[in-house]
Parts: C-alpha cells; sequence; structure tokens
C-alpha cells in the first residue's frame, strides 16, 4: 500500500493570505477523530441542558423557601396578637374588645394570613387516598429481615378508585419490583405521597393532578398477597405517619 493511502492531511489556510499550515493523519487517527467529534458535540449539548435544568430547580426551591418562611412570619404574627389578647384577659377578667383600628389590624393580618396559606393547604395531602379498612400501620416491623412499614395499607377490592391526596405533580407513574404499580407525586416543596400496588394507573408522569382526582386503583401487583393499597407520606425528605393528616373516620 503506498503511503499516500496510509495518511490524510489537512491544509488550515489563514484569511490573511499567509502560508497554510498542513496537519498530516495517519487514516486511524482521522476516522477516530471524525468519530469522536461528533460524541465530544452530543455530549456537550446533553450537559448543557441538564446543567439549565438544575439551575431552575435551583430557582424553584429558593422561591417555595421564601414563601413558606412568609407564611412562618405571619403565623408567629398572629399567634403573638392572640398570646397578648388572652393576658389581658386573664389579667382583667373581663371580656377585653379591640378598638375598630385595632380590630381592622387584625383582620388584615389574619385575611393575609389565609391569602397567603391557602396554596400551602392545597399541597398537604388531608384526605383518604382510598375507601377501606386500615390493614398494616406505618412503623410496623414485618419479614425476616424486619423492616420497617413506611406507610398504611389499606385493604380494598380491586378496582376501587384510587385518590391523589392533595394538589401536585406526578413524578413517577411506572412499575417496580416491591409495589408493583407505583405512582409517586409531588406536593410544593416539602410533601410527597406513594400509591403502591395497584391496579391500573391512570396518569402520566409530570402530569398535574388535583386533590381528590382519580390517579389508579386498587390492585395486588408487585410483592403483595391480596388486594390494597400501600400509601405512604414523606415530609422533608424523610417518611412520617400518614394518619397525621388523615381526617379520623367514624
Amino acid at each position: 500500500m503506498s503511503s499516500r493511502s496510509k495518511y490524510v492531511s489537512i491544509f488550515i489556510v489563514p484569511d490573511d493570505g499567509s502560508k497554510a499550515t498542513r496537519l498530516r493523519l495517519r487514516r486511524p487517527v482521522y476516522r477516530f477523530l471524525m468519530v469522536l467529534l461528533p460524541v465530544l458535540l452530543v455530549f456537550a449539548v446533553v450537559s448543557l441542558f441538564f446543567w439549565g435544568k438544575s439551575l431552575q430547580l435551583l430557582r424553584e426551591n429558593a422561591v417555595l423557601q421564601t414563601e413558606n418562611a412568609k407564611v412562618r412570619q405571619l403565623a408567629l404574627e398572629l399567634e403573638q396578637v392572640r398570646a397578648i389578647d388572652r393576658q389581658l384577659r386573664l389579667m382583667t377578667g373581663a371580656d377585653i374588645r379591640l378598638s375598630p383600628a385595632a380590630a381592622r389590624s387584625a383582620y388584615v393580618l389574619t385575611d393575609s394570613l389565609k391569602e397567603t396559606s391557602s396554596g400551602q393547604q392545597r399541597d398537604i395531602p388531608s384526605i383518604w387516598p382510598t375507601q377501606g379498612r386500615v390493614s398494616s400501620e406505618f412503623g410496623e416491623y414485618r419479614g425476616l429481615m424486619g423492616k420497617r412499614h413506611e406507610g398504611i395499607d389499606i385493604a380494598a377490592a380491586s378496582g376501587t378508585p384510587v385518590r391523589a391526596t392533595a394538589d401536585g405533580k406526578v413524578l413517577f407513574a411506572g412499575w417496580t419490583d416491591d409495589l408493583g404499580n407505583l405512582v409517586i407525586i409531588k406536593h410544593g416543596g416539602r410533601y410527597f405521597t406513594r400509591y403502591g400496588h395497584n391496579d391500573k394507573v391512570y396518569v402520566k408522569e409530570g402530569q398535574l393532578v388535583k386533590r381528590g382526582q382519580v390517579i389508579a386503583t386498587v390492585g395486588s401487583s408487585g410483592h403483595s398477597t391480596a388486594p390494597h393499597l400501600h400509601y405512604e407520606v414523606w415530609e422533608d425528605a424523610k417518611p412520617v405517619n400518614p394518619r397525621r393528616f388523615l381526617p379520623r373516620k367514624e
């Protein structure tokens, strides 16, 4: 084989008309570079995309933290007003009535607190996800390895509707080996809920859902011996007892 067929020459010609620069590469090296350059380009584009997503999540988290701080401050101020009112009643033994100006201030403070926190209330998972009987409580240790139960199990017939317990966004809707057909919903900045062992799933990832919306039906998918819903609530990245938020059944 001639030397000419073993090499590829690349000439770099400056715009000012000066002498061109010649790069002489072996053909295998040239082919490698032709494959590597598109790969590097795709990697750079993907990296920029995920970097932008990360910045967006950081900004959203900062906004949520600011809103939560405002709610806590308003709640503190309202509690201080109530504490002063209780102290005056105890000290005087009389029915203290606020002046018109003070009453208006208290009304504005209360109204502002309600308006700011109304969105926060919709993010709290405070309804039962399905109709049925609780067959396993939070915190119980189960199995040979003694794994702690991170939710509650609600026994119900197959096909019973499963509802979102608060407004939120579906982060996951798919199959897992343990919980079968699983739905995970993010509610605001603090709460996540998980709905496992479903028969059918009616939502998809990225979908916005409202409290009470049917997202699935009760089933026995995954590691399950009978139809039931496995329901979890996570607060600040930790599993908590869902009963803290659920209304008491009659």
